[in-house]
């Protein structure tokens, strides 16, 4: 499966218009795709609940299967944006809001950046890397790496910050989502209680769907099906989304870090996997 056309190319789809009202979401799909396609949603939005991020990437791994590549990136951009209505607001209040704005300039170049890797380069070149690449900064975390590194380093001045948003916007652009994945190990040492990480996650998450919504709508990606079947894909989200903040109200601090590592470990496991699809 190439995922190098992703939001640039694509082969789209016939666009109703206002004066052919007639829309069947999902029109091409099998009962079984959708089913597929609904658990993928609650389950992906279950972890964003929890931790704030990590719904993109196992969603787009999930439906490219049955939807297509092309479909389903622009299903899960649409969809997460919509749910940042209700999601965004949960993390308002105890987000690190100064650290989340120094990442929000370089998400977005790193958005431009795998924009331009999609045009010019192989994008399978990258999954593996980026998925290794994650894999050492849990290792680093949880070996108190960073903690140390910290001790060397600002973690917090602007040219850190400013590098790890680029990677960051630059890694969820290539890989069609997993941007937060690289970040959450220099995240945790910076927000290292779980409600402030989860907060921070959740604005930080709210920054980067709108710049990747920004950027499909400027490339014509969005259409009248497509916004429509994501509005379908709505209440399955925030189901998911309720049962992971339900969980997250009852975790314990150390529980809630352990379980990260192992998300951020199965992310990016999931990167290297998409490689192979």
């Amino acid at each position: 499966m190439d995922f190098g056309t992703v939001g640039l190319k694509p082969k789209l789809r016939a666009n109703p218009t206002f004066d052919t009202v007639s829309i069947t979401p999902f029109a091409e799909a099998s009962n079984w795709t959708l089913a597929l396609t609904l658990i993928a949603y609650f389950l992906g939005f279950l972890v964003r609940g929890a931790f704030g991020f990590g719904s993109n990437l196992p969603i787009v791994i999930l439906t490219a299967w049955a939807l297509g590549p092309h479909h389903a990136v622009i299903l899960v951009v649409l969809t997460g944006m919509m749910a940042q209505i209700y999601l965004f607001p949960q993390g308002v209040r105890n987000a690190d809001w100064p650290l989340a704005l120094k990442l929000a300039s370089g998400v977005y170049l790193g958005i431009a950046i795998g924009t331009f890797a999609f045009v010019s380069l192989e994008p399978k070149v990258f999954a593996p890397v980026l998925g290794a690449l994650v894999i050492l900064l849990v290792a680093m975390d949880r070996l108190n790496v960073i903690n140390r590194l910290s001790k060397v380093v600002d973690l917090r001045s602007r040219l850190v910050t400013f590098a790890l948003s680029v990677m960051g916007g630059f890694v969820g652009t290539v890989s069609g989502g997993g941007g937060i994945y690289f970040l959450a190990p220099f995240l945790r040492y910076m927000c290292p209680t779980p409600i402030g990480f989860r907060s921070t996650n959740l604005v930080i998450s709210g920054i980067f769907l709108a710049g990747r919504t920004i950027f499909i709508a400027v490339a014509g990606l969005i259409d009248l099906t497509s916004t429509v079947e994501a509005i379908v894909l709505m209440p399955f989200a925030f189901l998911g989304g309720w049962a992971g903040g339900r969980w997250f109200a009852r975790a314990n601090s150390e529980r809630f870090f352990r379980l990260l590592s192992a998300l951020l470990v199965l992310g990016a496991l999931l990167l290297i996997l998409r490689n192979f699809l």
